[in-house]
């Protein structure tokens, strides 16, 4: 059924509509500019250093 989407796809993802399949070391990435991601790690490692929240789309801490 997605393959049918295949035309439309701008090559990111919506943290809202990401699946499981998002939820591998990784997968978050898709949803945010590269640079805004890295923030994030960036903020995760100062806030979040042991990565205890992880069981969600996860942002590894930067680092």
């Amino acid at each position: 059924m997605l393959a049918a989407l295949a035309p439309w796809v701008a090559g990111s993802a919506m943290v809202n509509f990401m699946g499981h399949y998002d939820a591998a070391a990784g997968g978050a990435r898709r949803g945010y500019e590269p640079a805004t991601y890295e923030r994030l790690a960036r903020i995760k490692r100062a806030y979040d250093p042991a990565n205890l929240f992880r069981f969600n789309h996860n942002i590894a801490p930067a680092g």
